[in-house]
């Protein structure tokens, strides 16, 4: 079962929220997910991700309130099991 680790960057300046989510990443274990909550999409981080085989699902609920799910390329099948067409809605 995939678990989730929650960091919220919503509040944070540039270039603090890619601080957070890369220390976040490095820290989590094995089968978890990594859920960010942020203001908006960060797509300097998205091919960085990519390049160090992280995924991510992007949920836009409006203009400044994004969930950010990533998670191990290699964990795929296992976050469509447990989240995949789950909406988070932050609190």
């Amino acid at each position: 079962m995939m678990k989730l680790v929650v960091v919220d960057v919503t509040e944070l300046a540039p270039p603090e929220p890619m601080t957070v989510i890369i220390t976040a990443l490095a820290r989590l274990p094995a089968d978890h997910c990594l859920l960010v909550t942020h203001r908006r999409q960060p797509f300097p981080l998205y091919e960085k991700l990519h390049q160090a085989a992280w995924a991510y699902h992007c949920q836009v609920h409006d203009d400044n309130n994004i969930s950010l799910f990533i998670y191990r390329q290699i964990d795929q099948l296992l976050f469509e099991q447990h989240f995949d067409g789950e909406v988070f809605n932050p609190p």
